[in-house]
């Protein structure tokens, strides 16, 4: 997926307390390749460059799928960049991982209603809703 398949009221959301950088992989979306081999440890290394070139010291990183397997190999490869870890529909692996509840997973396998439905009750797990359409999680520090 690419950074434009962000629900738009999601991203805006953020965006209100937020300042957001929103990548696309080698060879996906806008961005290019260089026909080259990679794995998702070069992914993490072009995260980090991205953090460095723009001048950030750390940055919160939020990782959707693929994108959650980068941003794990980031926080393990460079933890004096990631601030804070968010993770969604993506797996940490290994025998250590923490299981999900079964009132948590039971949201997470409901595939009733809309997509919209769907997505509205898979954020609100993770996210704070201010409004019926809006999922932000913001403080003062942010």
């Amino acid at each position: 997926m690419t950074s434009t398949d962000w629900d738009p009221s999601f991203i805006d959301g953020l965006a209100s307390c937020n300042q957001l950088v929103l990548l696309n992989n080698r060879g996906i979306g806008g961005s290019t390749d260089n026909g080259q081999s990679f794995d998702i440890a070069t992914l993490a290394e072009d995260v980090a460059l991205v953090i460095e070139t723009l001048g950030f010291e750390r940055m919160s990183v939020m990782g959707w799928s693929t994108g959650g397997f980068v941003a794990q190999s980031l926080a393990l490869q460079h933890p004096d960049r990631v601030d804070k870890l968010v993770l969604l529909s993506t797996d940490s692996g290994g025998i250590d991982a923490d299981v999900a509840s079964a009132a948590v997973w039971s949201k997470l396998v409901d595939t009733s209603g809309t997509p919209r439905e769907q997505a509205h009750r898979l954020l609100s797990l993770f996210f704070q809703m201010t409004s019926p359409n809006l999922f932000i999680k913001c403080s003062a520090a942010s």
